[in-house]
């Protein structure tokens, strides 16, 4: 459910906390969440825009998904340009796949309305507590997430449309007995085998290679051998001041930067709040003249309220943060414990507030965080101070265009000159996405080579930054068949071998299955290795797939079938028996569940691709193209 929440981070009136959307609840309902779009558009599905900051978002939390999927193997992943750029694409597919579901879904007429999402918000398990919906874990869930409230709201909302998406599409997969029964016989299935292998090594030694066939292969294939473009480069970096103590910050700085930013320090304060929804102004009236004459505000909640939602709760609202009332709420102006408002028109009815009680706004004393202060100001300093720096050098490279020299003066630093380079083998210092598309597709060589121009300043973090120019540039090019002799030469072995290999095992296996196998086995100086089971479930490679590809052997009988790894080996494979799962009612319900899951998400999937080939996707950032 989380990866369908959608970030509202670029509509800051809506930035409430928890508390706030019960009352959003009672007082407006929940819907129309609507995102501004604009130039901050990172993509567009049929007209609708997807915002760089629901994109961001999605990021996020894909790439927070796959950290708690993939554990000590994430760091490699996110290391990598590659793996940067696939989590980005996942995770704007999700949000583009998510638009064609919801336009797809307006169009079948499937919606879900606000008593629904009430509903759904109270029965997730994760918010109960004894049985009763917890505010404080609903709070604590958004607070570590970063989510806003309207943002979960709309999640579940387009949680509950995509279940009623799903199920008119897997409702309509009818699963037969026989069906789920056969899909659960091979599931749990096994396969015992003995497998031989013939490796590519002999072969390749005993393969030669004439003059023809070197040039045949060359002539045959020239594309292999042409050499990418090379660069030699020049370039300098700035880094940011790394030692943070070198910094100086006096005590004096520290108090002003306090007294001027107060607010910063200052823990708002809070009310909590309770309320009362009647149906019309003479109910209204009535409980207002009870509550006077000392009614019970609890007891008239669990008698009159018209709202089951804050029913359940007693009516209490929780607390909210001062100056984050919503208007019907602040305009109550309750200002002491225990206080009850005037009937107030809402939508559903009238309302009647009580303000039950009151956390004053607390300020952090100067000395508890002065310590923090220096820290967050010495960062400050630093990053002012490096983006001055880049300014200075930005501009000294831009007034002396034909050499970094002067802008190395200017930043204290060394010009760098590299040997010559391909974008296959980019030092590492350069090794960067940024870098190397600006070395080889930027503005820095046209089709006269190196334009003989500085970089703009390239800024890689919050704490390094590059000048690049181009010394000198190698167009692609065919390499000679002299300079990649060795190279066609091994070609040229390694797939003479591969149709050797080929040759012999295609033999052996024609004479397994004419029963002459053991002979041409013994010939070939190979044989089956021990019997080994083989579950369906580990099918995951070639030789496996190849195994649960054969037809099982009559009685008596074994089967023979084989299986190429390319540039290795060939595995001849003898198939003796197959047993068939036999699934327990617990896994014959598991499985029919599996398998309606399976065709129905087939079907979606299907139509998903239908949606995507006819849609109009525009995507406008290049690192999630």
């Amino acid at each position: 459910m989380m990866d369908n929440i959608r970030s509202t981070a670029n509509n800051p009136f809506i930035k409430i906390l928890l508390a706030v959307i019960i009352l959003s609840f009672v007082l407006t309902g929940v819907g129309g969440y609507l995102f501004s779009s604009g130039v901050n558009d990172a993509a567009e599905v049929n007209g609708y825009k997807i915002s760089r900051a629901q994109l961001e978002q999605a990021y996020q939390q894909r790439r927070a998904q796959l950290q708690k999927d993939m554990g000590d193997n994430f760091a490699s992943l996110a290391s990598s340009d590659e793996g940067q750029k696939m989590i980005r694409q996942q995770a704007l597919n999700v949000l583009i796949n998510q638009a064609l579901l919801d336009q797809f879904a307006q169009e079948l007429g499937i919606s879900a309305g606000d008593q629904q999402i009430r509903d759904a918000i109270f029965a997730l398990p994760y918010f109960q507590t004894d049985g009763k919906f917890d505010n404080k874990k609903y709070v604590e869930l958004l607070t570590a997430n970063n989510i806003d409230a309207d943002a979960f709201a709309e999640g579940i909302r387009q949680n509950l449309i995509n279940q009623q998406l799903r199920y008119s599409i897997q409702g309509t997969d009818f699963a037969l007995e026989s069906e789920v029964k056969d899909f659960a016989g091979l599931m749990l299935q096994s396969r015992n085998v003995r497998l031989a292998s013939l490796d590519i090594q002999p072969f390749l030694e005993k393969e030669t290679v004439s003059d023809e066939e070197l040039k045949a292969f060359y002539d045959q294939n020239t594309s292999m051998f042409i050499a990418p473009a090379q660069v030699k480069v020049s370039y300098i970096q700035l880094e940011a001041q790394k030692d943070l103590s070198n910094i100086t910050i006096s005590d004096d700085e520290v108090k002003a930067y306090y007294d001027s930013n107060i607010s910063e320090f200052t823990v708002p304060g809070q009310k909590k709040y309770s309320l009362l929804v009647l149906a019309d102004e003479t109910a209204a009236k009535e409980a207002e003249d009870a509550l006077k004459n000392g009614a019970d505000f609890v007891t008239l909640v669990k008698e009159k309220s018209i709202d089951t939602f804050s029913a359940k709760q007693d009516g209490s609202l929780g607390w909210i943060t001062i100056g984050q009332e919503l208007p019907e709420l602040a305009n109550a102006s309750l200002t002491e414990k225990g206080q009850i408002s005037q009937p107030v028109k809402i939508s559903n009815g009238y309302a009647i507030f009580r303000l039950d009680d009151i956390k004053p706004s607390v300020v952090k004393p100067f000395d508890d965080i002065k310590a923090d202060l220096l820290v967050k100001m010495r960062e400050n300093k630093a990053i002012d101070d490096f983006f001055a720096l880049q300014q200075k050098v930005s501009q000294a490279a831009s007034n002396d265009n034909d050499t970094l020299a002067t802008a190395a003066k200017a930043g204290n630093v060394t010009v760098i000159n590299t040997d010559w380079f391909d974008e296959n083998n980019v030092p590492a210092a350069l090794n960067n996405e940024k870098l190397t598309q600006l070395i080889f597709g930027g503005s820095l060589v046209d089709d006269n080579g190196p334009t003989g121009m500085n970089s703009d300043m390239v800024t890689l973090g919050n704490d390094s930054a590059y000048i690049v120019r181009v010394e000198g540039y190698k167009p692609a090019s065919t390499q000679p068949l002299d300079k990649v002799r060795d190279k066609v030469i091994t070609l040229v072995k390694q797939q003479k071998a591969s149709q050797a290999m080929n040759a012999q095992a295609q033999k052996l296996l024609a004479a397994l299955k004419e029963g002459k196998g053991e002979a041409a086995l013994k010939e070939a100086n190979i044989s089956f290795g021990e019997v080994e089971s083989v579950v369906h479930s580990s099918a995951t490679d070639p030789i496996q797939s190849a195994i649960f590809a054969m037809p099982k052997p009559a009685e008596g009988k074994k089967e023979y079938g084989m299986s190429n790894v390319p540039g290795s080996k060939v595995v001849l494979i003898q198939l003796d028996s197959v047993t068939d799962g036999k699934p327990t009612a617990e896994q014959l319900e598991f499985m029919t569940n599996l398998y309606r899951a399976q065709m129905g998400e087939e079907a979606l999937q299907l139509m998903l691709s239908d949606l995507r080939e006819k849609a109009k996707i525009e995507i406008f950032d290049k690192d999630y193209q």
